[in-house]
């Protein structure tokens, strides 16, 4: 493609490059980038793409793009955001298949992927052909492929539309986190309805304030022409548009039946329709409202909206159920916010006859703030609470499960057992018959981050081992060790 074309969509202030040569890649890294590429070189959260340019051009590289002039002599293209440039960049090299589909986005701190999964699930089953960008899967048509980020990069996202719509399909639904927000990946597209599930405290780290967290979210309002919001959710009844409510808004769910076994609900909006969820806990209800509004603002028939629901069976590691050999329910969640895992363990009580044990830890280089909150929502909701690791990354272990006994009730009980896997045996081997163990944090994750790297492992795999006789039984619960309870 020519640069000429590629530059079609991209907001320029000056261009000294052969806007005739021919492009075959747009890259942000400068070991990518060689005679065929357009580098692209913006600021990032640790160094600046500017200080690779030199690279870039040792490897065979002509053309830049950039925010102020390269000291060394190239084909420059200077603009005003090099992030956003990049977007669409991206789009134009992929022939904006962004404006050949109709777009939803879904935002929000915790029911992101569910919500996202279960409108896809809407859309492909009313219309054939879809599209998911999302934090579990990323699918094309039926066809799924591992995501390995929230919201990819721009070179993924205009990848994955373009086949989206060469295979026909005339839908994609996308997850819109706050980073990508921030990093402007999504400015090419404009949606046709976006919608804002809640926001609760993550991410601090980056965004250092709620108030920040939020105006970042808020970014993808601009980019929809329909927007949604939740009406129950502190942060979201403040936005100036139609809301979602299991209480008061323009669009509501009335609960029938919540149970181990999913829900019924009366959905009101701009019509009615009875649904059917096989998926169990309010807050799928929420995801499933929230997806029920969407499709209706872009114009579906919310009863066939809803009977396309009764057969969604979920989303990997989003309250998944598993059983023990000894008759404990086993739930994997990715709860890893103070919120998610209040409401997942509000929905596992729902469910168990007997005591509720909670696995948990928090993640490192991750907001700090929320490690606290964790320990005294676990401690306070759980009959026994089990700390561990959780992706500790670069920090020590010990320091992030230091963090979260500081909001412990240390009159309740719980046990720190630092590895993983082990603090999962022991949870299955004292659970009996009507106990519901919940692992939370890790979700449809199959890997474990440390100082060492990134290292297989799977709580599917452990509850496996634990059902096909790896571990004795409950009697020796004190082999593994940990504080007392």
């Amino acid at each position: 493609m020519k640069l000429s074309d590629i530059l079609s969509g991209v907001p320029v202030i000056a261009v000294t490059a052969d806007t005739d040569a021919d492009v075959k890649d747009v890259v942000n890294n400068s070991q990518k980038a060689d005679k065929n590429t357009l580098f692209c070189a913006y600021k990032g959260e640790r160094e600046s793409g500017e200080d690779h340019i030199k690279e870039a051009l040792a490897n065979g590289c002509k053309i830049v793009l950039c925010e102020r002039r390269p000291e060394i002599k190239c084909g420059y293209i200077l603009v005003r955001d090099a992030r956003e440039a990049y977007a669409y960049a991206c789009a134009s090299l992929n022939k904006d298949p962004q404006k050949k589909l109709r777009l939803a986005a879904v935002t929000g701190t915790n029911g992101k992927t569910t919500t996202s999964t279960m409108l896809y699930h809407i859309l492909s089953s009313l219309h054939g052909k879809a599209a998911l960008i999302g934090g579990v899967n990323n699918i094309v048509c039926g066809k799924e492929y591992r995501s390995t980020q929230t919201t990819p990069d721009p070179s993924v996202i205009y990848k994955i539309l373009s086949d989206a719509a060469s295979e026909g399909a005339g839908y994609a639904v996308i997850e819109a986190s706050s980073h990508a927000l921030e990093y402007k990946k999504l400015t090419p597209c404009r949606f046709e309805i976006g919608a804002f599930t809640n926001l609760t405290e993550d991410h601090l780290d980056y965004h250092g304030t709620m108030d920040d967290y939020f105006e970042a979210k808020l970014k993808l309002i601009p980019l929809c022409e329909k927007f949604v919001s939740n009406g129950d959710d502190v942060y979201t009844k403040r936005i100036n548009c139609p809301h979602f409510s299991l209480y008061d808004g323009e669009f509501t769910a009335k609960i029938k039946r919540l149970d181990r076994y999913g829900a019924e609900f009366t959905y009101n909006g701009q019509k009615s329709a009875e649904c059917v969820i096989h998926l169990p806990g309010k807050f799928n209800v929420y995801n499933a409202l929230t997806a029920l509004c969407t499709a209706e603002l872009m114009g579906e028939d919310v009863s066939d909206a809803a009977e396309a629901l009764g057969s969604f069976k979920g989303v990997k590691g989003r309250f998944e159920l598993h059983k023990s050999k000894y008759g404990a329910d086993i739930i994997i969640d990715y709860a890893h916010t103070p919120d998610a895992l209040q409401n997942a363990l509000i929905s596992a009580r729902a469910i168990c006859g007997g005591r509720l044990i909670c696995v948990f830890g928090c993640g490192g280089d991750r907001d700090k703030g929320k490690r606290r909150l964790m320990g005294a929502v676990s401690s306070d909701l759980s009959d026994l609470t089990v700390i561990t690791e959780d992706n500790s990354r670069s920090e020590n272990a010990a320091d992030i499960i230091a963090d979260i006994l500081k909001g412990v009730d240390k009159s309740a009980k719980y046990t720190v057992i630092k590895d993983r896997r082990e603090a999962i045996l022991f949870a299955l081997g004292t659970a009996k018959q009507g106990d519901t163990v919940l692992l939370a944090g890790k979700g449809h994750e199959d890997y474990e981050i440390n100082k060492d790297g990134t290292h297989p492992f799977s709580e599917c795999g452990i509850i496996n081992e634990f059902n096909c006789g790896g571990y004795v039984d409950g009697d020796h619960d004190g082999k593994r060790g940990g504080n007392s309870l």
